[in-house]
């Protein structure tokens, strides 16, 4: 008989114990690791313990976001400190069944994917395998190009080339002399980065655009010795072909994301 279950809040006595066992699978856990350490205001984490090891873990970021991670035995105990009632998950498969029974999917966390749930592939390069195609303009970023970001791409993207500007780094594709393609690296731990806010305009899509620019700023995460990660949505096949054709492999890790409300008691 398995011995029961102890859930509760990351307390300061569990912190290091916490911290060792995101370690075990760093690409895994890559967020609860970068907000405990960079966002901590911003975090709570629920831990799941049996026979004094931890098993599972739930955290909640930005009164928004919740990630459910470890042994399917503790996640329905766990997600009682959820009180939010339209999170935005992301969880690994083997909680869909639990999750389900609680709060209902109403939207993919991305807009290629079929249905109302987003499966992300896990992917990985490192400079064994990265295979550097630019053959556009590209250049890394500056606090001095947020203003043309924001005015060539839309105001949104000029905030994100601006955290990522602070917090790590983002290269930009140039057309014509205007900007018009983006991919960022707004996280980094120790030798992880991990690649997001790739974004090129769509009238100018399907001409390698993406590819010069991700080259660029992969070839500049291995220069600094570090590999490179991201999530990319199963039915998004241009980002895929895009990731695949530079060298990004499978780590074998899959997530689902979606947008969810809360089911009537």
């Amino acid at each position: 008989m398995k011995a029961p279950v102890r859930v509760g809040p990351l307390d300061k006595e569990s912190e290091q114990r916490f911290f060792d066992f995101l370690d075990r699978d760093r690409i895994l856990h890559i967020f609860t690791i970068y907000d405990l350490k960079h966002m901590q205001e911003k975090t709570d984490v629920w831990v799941a313990f049996r026979d004094n090891e931890i098993i599972g873990y739930v955290f909640e970021f930005d009164s928004r976001i919740v990630h459910t991670h470890g042994d399917v035995g503790s996640i329905t105990d766990l997600l009682r400190f959820i009180s939010l009632d339209e999170p935005v998950f992301v969880i690994e498969p083997h909680h869909l069944e639990i999750v389900v029974r609680l709060f209902e999917p109403v939207e993919p966390t991305d807009s290629s994917s079929k249905g109302k749930i987003t499966k992300y592939v896990v992917m990985k390069i490192g400079s064994n395998v990265l295979q550097s195609i630019i053959r556009h303009q590209v250049k890394r970023l500056g606090s001095e190009d947020t203003e043309e970001a924001s005015k060539s791409l839309g105001e949104e993207w000029g905030k994100r080339v601006e955290e990522a500007i602070k917090r790590g780094f983002a290269f930009g594709g140039y057309h014509n002399g205007s900007l018009v393609s983006l991919a960022t690296v707004p996280e980094i731990i120790e030798n992880l980065a991990f690649v997001r806010g790739v974004y090129t305009l769509p009238s100018l899509r399907g001409r390698g655009l993406a590819t010069s620019t991700c080259s660029a700023l992969v070839t500049e995460v291995t220069r600094l010795g570090m590999d490179a990660v991201l999530w990319v949505a199963n039915d998004n096949l241009p980002a895929r072909k895009v990731y695949e054709k530079i060298g990004f492999k499978e780590t074998g890790h899959v997530l689902l994301g979606f947008k969810a409300r809360r089911r009537p008691v």
